[in-house]
C-alpha cells in the first residue's frame, strides 16, 4: 500500500483495520484487531491529521518510522496509509520503541 492513494475497505479489512463511523468531525477513525487506533484530529484541512495510538493507549508520533525510531519525535501522521504501513511493518509500541530508539 502506498501513502498517496485512498485505502479500500477490503485493504483495511485484510490488514486488520476497521473504519469507525464519525458524525461530529471531518475524517475517520480506525481500530486494529490488536488494539491500535488511528484518530483523525477533526480539522478538514489539517496537514498531519492522524494520531496513532498503541494498544497501551500511548501516542506514537511519525518519528517512530524514521531512522531514529523515536515515537516522541515528529508530528502526527500525514496519511492513514502511512500509519497503517508502520503498524504492519514495525508495529512496536511506544514503550518498546523508547527502549531501542537511537537518540
Amino acid at each position: 500500500m502506498s501513502g498517496g492513494r485512498r485505502i479500500s475497505t477490503k485493504q483495511l479489512r485484510d490488514a486488520g483495520w476497521t473504519a469507525l463511523p464519525r458524525t461530529d468531525k471531518a475524517g475517520r477513525d480506525y481500530r486494529h484487531r490488536d488494539g491500535w487506533r488511528i484518530e483523525h484530529c477533526g480539522h478538514p484541512t489539517a496537514l498531519w491529521p492522524y494520531l496513532l495510538i498503541d494498544p497501551d493507549g500511548e501516542i506514537v508520533l511519525a518519528g517512530a518510522a524514521g531512522p531514529w525510531k523515536n515515537p516522541t519525535y515528529g508530528t502526527a501522521w500525514r496519511t492513514v496509509q502511512k500509519a497503517i504501513d508502520y503498524v504492519a511493518t514495525v508495529g512496536l509500541r511506544r514503550k518498546q520503541l523508547l527502549s531501542i530508539c537511537r537518540w
